[in-house]
């Protein structure tokens, strides 16, 4: 199935590109700026998840599905 991808959520898949297990606040910081953590991440990291983009380790962090 094929999902549209939003701003946001491209700038979370590219930050994520080539990267293990990563914390919400190191994406929303990497894919949006410094003045951004895990509050901004966190619901985009979901979706991405629902859409079957992401997977989300026991930790909360994220991953690209290989």
């Amino acid at each position: 199935m094929k999902y549209t991808v939003t701003l946001n959520e491209g700038a979370v898949m590219k930050f994520l590109a080539g990267k293990d297990f990563t914390s919400p606040t190191e994406i929303g910081s990497g894919a949006f700026g410094l003045l951004y953590n895990s509050s901004k991440a966190s619901p985009i990291c979901l979706r991405l998840v629902k859409k079957g983009l992401l997977e989300r380790s026991q930790r909360g962090h994220y991953r690209i599905i290989k």
